[in-house]
């Protein structure tokens, strides 16, 4: 017997032994052999000859298991948010003006599963904005785009636990006496823990392991590739527990761990306890908004500017050991100075104009504009409520900030000189005036802040536009529009559109010019006639030069008289439009509509709106297919698109861009069908109705047109609610007393829509439409 020593008791397999469950091992004397799990050392055991101990050495029971300081925690997975990351910047790095509303549907399309992964959305595109400055109207649109998406915080949850919500402030966490119930919040509850407890079979069995003495043991297991889904979220004798559910076995998986090491197990909780759910809720959706990580960050990276004033300290101390660098030592230390100063300012100048873009979309308020002017203006508050400048070293401007103040007011003046903040923009543009006049401050600043009063004055009208980043559809507007004015002054008798001094019209198919060398064709001398256009103005004679003719004053030759005047041309010809647009293809003409309307509802430009229509005037039935092609985007289009459908149309039809017929056409497309149409858009009656009213207003389509192409269509129902619409369309817009008149204001009317839907229905119709009651 005896016990073995050291020597002979190694690593490799486990001896055979014959000791019997029940009997306590022997106390250890040393410490054995680093070994596997079979026999000595401190392995999971093998198994040794216990019988070779004497009964002497019993020492008892073993003690119960103590939890350790190193107890198991659950370990974050931060695969999510590495995907996130991922993601985005891919997303970032293709966005272009073209590309936007794709690719920001894109990014929108994002689930957003905790504040972590917010948070890092709003700084990736942060980030993306100042480095970028010609794009900071685009990324702010998008960070609009992802607030409007990000409103409901779905990745907040609320948490029972038995905690009493009125402990001390400070106080450690104590469950309630009584035993109610009260609630946290958390905004980064995860479910791909990379370890999970489990499977059990209820949420009952994933309570009882977390509450268990020996808080489920080693039953912990890699969580793998099963998906899985919240179930609930309690907090019981200061144990967090977290139920999860896989619908791929239809099994329960937990995870728990004391709630005073959730900030080491990466588990975020709010510190406050609330005694109501709504309450929690309430507190959770104030905390955790787009907007508020948004202004959070706005207001970190505002206060970053401080890092230039690191910068000036390092500068001075260069400054006064530069004497004792190399020559090579100096460059390079003040190339690596420069550096950074440009990326500073850059930066800075990049936050200012990213927070002005912001503050003109809504996302930030006017509070926020004011913090910020008057920190570069170096503005405090006195205890009256007003402002003075800050005194002393700390109301010195630097460089930065002239040129910072200067961007911000171009960004936003427009938007924050209102009535409510003229009390403010006194002080302002006092001290910008003072600034503009201070010969202590370099030349540029100065120059700056005269334009930007100069601005002011002329309700911010810049004096130069400023270049900004363009789609391809706007950079070849632009090359368009550039080259038909090159297109017109190269033609005869100079200038473009409509001729000079005599109004006639000159050159080959041009417009007449003003021409006091005789050298045009049909300006101011009425020499000879354009090859196709019209003669100028003979003050003596009062002819016309015809083609080829010779009529007119020539203030070389004197009163010609050597041929007779043609005979004029009718009238009828003279007023003819004259079509002299581009001939497009179905494809291309269908893609003219749609960026007509899109740039329409973007702009409002009706100078680019009448361009754009008169190219397409070369194609035979333009007006006609580009109606029929709204009549398709009709039925995907949204309220806000059809009412800008409604107002560009308006506008083309008024300038005799478009006929009645045009209109017609585009109209009957749209009710003859419309039963169908009425599947895929449900408020197709109501725009029918918006688009009627906007033509009848200008007589371009009449209540006979409707009747005549309603009486087509095939449901006798949708007949009644096509009529239904367009007289709710016309009491929108003007009332009940013109929806009455339109449609029952003569016995005209009131026939051919008894015609059309016979005496009852009319009746029926009359009596439960709201503006006939």
């Amino acid at each position: 017997g005896g016990y073995r020593d050291r020597g002979d008791r190694g690593g490799g397999g486990g001896g055979g032994g014959s000791w019997q469950r029940g009997q306590a091992p022997p106390p250890r004397q040393d410490r054995g052999g680093r070994g596997g799990r079979g026999g000595g050392g401190r392995g999971r055991g093998g198994r040794n000859n216990y019988n070779d101990y004497d009964d002497d050495i019993f020492m008892g029971p073993v003690k119960p298991i103590v939890k350790s300081e190193n107890a198991w925690v659950p370990c974050k997975d931060n695969s999510a948010i590495a995907k996130i990351e991922k993601q985005v910047k891919s997303l970032l790095n293709k966005i272009t003006k073209e590309k936007f509303d794709r690719l920001s549907t894109q990014m929108c399309e994002i689930p957003i599963q905790s504040y972590e992964q917010l948070t890092l959305i709003i700084k990736l595109v942060y980030e993306k904005a100042i480095g970028e400055p010609a794009f900071s109207d685009m990324y702010a649109n998008l960070c609009y785009r992802l607030s409007q998406v990000a409103k409901k915080s779905a990745f907040v949850k609320i948490i029972e636990t038995d905690e009493d919500p009125h402990a001390e402030p400070g106080e450690a966490p104590r469950s309630s006496a009584d035993g109610s119930v009260a609630y946290r919040w958390s905004n980064n509850v995860s479910t791909t823990d990379a370890e999970v407890f489990g499977p059990y079979e209820s949420v009952d069995a994933c309570l009882d392991v977390a509450m268990s003495e020996d808080n489920g043991g080693d039953d912990h297991k890699p969580r793998g590739d099963v998906e899985l889904t919240l179930v609930r979220l309690v907090i019981r004798r200061g144990i967090f527990v977290k139920v999860m559910h896989s619908a791929s076995d239809d099994k329960y998986y937990t995870v728990f761990f004391s709630s005073s090491e959730a900030e080491a197990a990466g588990q975020q909780m709010s510190s406050e306890i609330f005694t109501s759910e709504i309450e929690a809720q309430n507190h959770a959706a104030k905390m955790n908004t787009f907007k508020r990580s948004l202004l959070n960050k706005c207001e970190d990276e505002f206060n970053k500017q401080d890092i230039y004033t690191d910068w000036k300290v390092e500068k001075k101390e260069h400054d006064k050991t530069k004497a004792s660098l190399s020559e090579k030592e100096r460059n390079q230390k003040e190339e690596d100075l420069e550096f950074r100063r440009m990326k500073i300012k850059k930066q800075m100048l990049g936050n200012i104009k990213f927070i002005g873009e912001l503050y003109k979309l809504g996302m930030l308020k006017v509070k926020i504009m004011r913090f910020c002017i008057q920190s570069l203006l170096k503005l405090e508050s006195t205890d009256d409520g007003g402002l003075r400048s800050i005194a002393g070293e700390d109301g010195q401007m630097d460089e930065e900030d002239h040129e910072a103040l200067c961007n911000l007011f171009s960004t936003i003046g427009k938007t924050i000189d209102t009535a409510k903040e003229q009390m403010y923009m006194r002080v302002y543009f006092n001290k910008i005036e003072n600034l503009s006049n201070d010969t202590s401050i370099s030349t540029r600043p100065r120059f700056m802040y005269k334009d930007l009063i100069e601005m002011r004055d002329k309700g911010w009208q810049e004096r130069r536009k400023k270049e900004t980043a363009k789609t391809i559809a706007e950079i070849r507007k632009e090359a368009e529009r550039e080259e038909r004015q090159q297109q017109a002054e190269s033609r005869g008798g100079g200038g473009r559109g409509r001729g000079g001094y005599d109004g006639g019209r000159g050159g080959r198919g041009g417009r007449g010019g003003y021409d006091r060398d005789n050298r045009g064709r049909g300006g101011y001398d009425g020499g000879r006639g354009g090859r196709g256009g019209r003669g100028g103005y003979d003050r003596d004679n009062y002819r016309d030069g015809g083609r080829g003719g010779r009529g007119g004053y020539d203030n070389n030759r004197g009163p010609s008289t050597s041929r007779a005047p043609p005979p004029p041309v009718p009238n009828k010809i003279m007023q003819a439009p004259a079509k002299t647009g581009k001939v497009f293809d179905d494809e291309k003409l269908k893609k003219r509509a749609k960026s007509m309307l899109k740039e329409w509802e973007e702009q409002k430009d009706e100078k680019e709106l009448i361009l754009s229509m008169e190219e397409t005037l070369g194609t035979p039935d333009a007006g006609k297919k580009i109606m029929q092609e709204y009549s398709q985007i009709i039925i995907d289009a949204k309220a806000s698109e059809v009412a800008a459908m409604k107002s560009m149309l308006v506008v083309l039809y008024k300038k005799k861009l478009l006929t009645s017929k045009d209109v017609k056409a585009g109209m009957d497309d749209i009710i003859e069908f419309i039963d169908g149409s009425a599947c895929d858009q449900p408020k197709i009656y109501e725009y029918v109705g918006g688009l009627f009213c906007a033509f009848a207003n200008v007589n371009a389509y009449t209540i006979e047109d409707l009747c005549e192409v309603t009486a087509k269509v095939f449901d006798e129902k949708a007949k009644v609610l096509t009529i239904n619409g367009c007289m709710n369309g016309i009491g929108d817009e003007f009332g009940p007393g013109a929806a009455q008149n339109c449609f029952a204001g003569s016995a005209k009317e009131t026939e051919l829509l008894k015609k059309l839907l016979g005496e009852q229905k009319l009746n029926e119709l009359k009596s439960t439409n709201k503006y006939f009651k």
